[in-house]
């Protein structure tokens, strides 16, 4: 039995030569032997079918995040010409602000400088036919941020022509107390009691009270001048003068740039004069006009 189990266990194999002379040969080998002889060549064929189907199955994936990787490419480069836009309408727009800004700053400088008896108020004008307003979503109209910034230069511009008008317009007070102790015209003189005009007015003051330029101009006169005692002319325009006589002092030279509101003196009673006050003249066109109705643009006056 055992031999009988051997011998199924294994393979004998003859060798035969056509010529009956040569030996016959004979060799045995095991069965698992030979199975793994005929095994070992299928096993390379089949790993390599495997890979191939791998490689194949990756390949496909790859080819599908690459078109996946164009399309998300894609939308990045939109994305980026997107918000490269929005940067660019984003800094317009802040540049627009940001010059609303210093315009609304320069209106109110200039609102600040107005006359005081002007009622607040605000608002462009603008004729019904002329507008152009844009409708909202929610029932809001608005102008466009172009022409709404074209129309704040334009007010800019008319106010800034007003404000350099006004600057130049003798419309302050010269000195303080503003109390007018002899008006402009005719009047009584005080030295000689006969009848007299008064080229302005005289202004109630004490020696040494500041006198102010009602006005923006240059100083064409500061000297002892005659009868006006020491005094100062300056010229704000083309068309206004203003001079104040009965100085005690003088603080500007000839040719000195003076602002509105600039100390230029003091009161005194140099000149043609029974006491400490101020002699101020409004020339207009080289004629003296009544200053009071400069002062009027202020508020009012007091006259003794």
């Amino acid at each position: 039995m055992k031999g009988k189990s051997k011998r199924k266990r294994m393979l004998t194999f003859t060798i035969l030569s056509n010529d009956a002379r040569e030996v016959v040969t004979r060799f045995r080998i095991r069965r698992g032997l030979m199975y793994t002889l005929f095994a070992l060549p299928i096993v390379p064929v089949m790993a390599l079918i495997y890979f191939v189907s791998v490689n194949l199955e990756q390949k496909a994936e790859i080819d599908k995040l690459s078109d996946h990787l164009r399309v998300e490419m894609s939308k990045s480069e939109n994305l980026e010409k997107t918000v490269s836009t929005l940067e660019k309408e984003t800094g317009q727009t802040k540049e627009r602000l940001e010059e609303l800004t210093e315009l609304e700053k320069q209106m109110r400088s200039y609102m600040d400088e107005l006359p005081n008896m002007v009622d607040p108020s605000g608002g462009l004008l603008v004729l019904a036919d002329e507008t152009s307003l844009s409708e909202s979503t929610d029932g809001l109209t608005f102008l466009p941020s172009t022409e709404l910034l074209e129309r704040y230069k334009d007010t800019l511009a008319t106010m800034d022509e007003v404000s350099g008008e006004l600057a130049t317009t003798p419309t302050a007070w010269p000195t303080n107390p503003n109390v007018i102790t002899s008006d402009f015209g005719g009047r009584n003189d005080p030295l000689q009691q006969s009848a007299s005009f008064h080229t302005g007015v005289d202004i109630r003051g004490y020696y040494g009270t500041p006198v102010y330029a009602t006005a923006d101009g240059v100083v064409t006169l500061a000297k002892y001048y005659g009868s006006y005692g020491n005094a100062i002319q300056i010229k704000h325009s083309g068309t206004y003068q203003t001079l104040y006589g009965h100085l005690m002092e003088i603080d500007v030279e000839v040719g000195d740039k003076v602002k509105k509101g600039d100390i230029i003196g003091s009161v005194g009673s140099t000149g043609r004069s029974t006491g400490p006050h101020l002699h101020y003249e409004v020339i207009i066109n080289g004629k003296p006009v009544d200053p009071k109705a400069y002062f009027n643009i202020y508020g009012e006056f007091d006259i003794e």
